[in-house]
């Protein structure tokens, strides 16, 4: 047995321990913390303000299956902004929202799913 077969045999055992498991969520909004953190009053010390008014809003909206994350940096960061992604629509998905301090949740939810909340 040479050295090659022992490492690929390795590989395979790795990848026969994978395993997956179902989500109750389909879609994902992702809120930058780094940038979250660099402005007065948009994180309580351990969670964004955006993150609970978003998820609030969701629910008060009706709005299922969405999975509200914080994720540590979006590599977009613009002063006294909010980077915000998101999963949901191809056009948003590939884009990143820079939000002003202080916007609610509740005002972010139309701009996120904008063909659910026509005017």
């Amino acid at each position: 047995m040479n050295l090659i077969s022992l490492f690929q045999r390795r590989k395979e055992g790795q990848i026969q321990n994978v395993e997956s498991v179902s989500a109750d969520w389909e879609e994902a909004i992702f809120i930058c913390s780094k940038c979250a953190m660099k402005i007065s009053g948009e994180t309580n010390g351990r969670r964004t303000r955006l993150k609970s008014e978003l998820k609030d809003a969701l629910r008060l909206e009706g709005i299922l299956g969405v999975k509200v994350l914080e994720v540590s940096c979006l590599d977009v960061c613009e002063r006294n902004r909010i980077a915000i992604g998101s999963s949901i629509n191809s056009k948003l998905s590939k884009n990143i929202l820079l939000s002003p301090p202080g916007i609610s949740g509740k005002k972010l939810l139309p701009i996120i799913f904008p063909d659910r909340f026509k005017s």
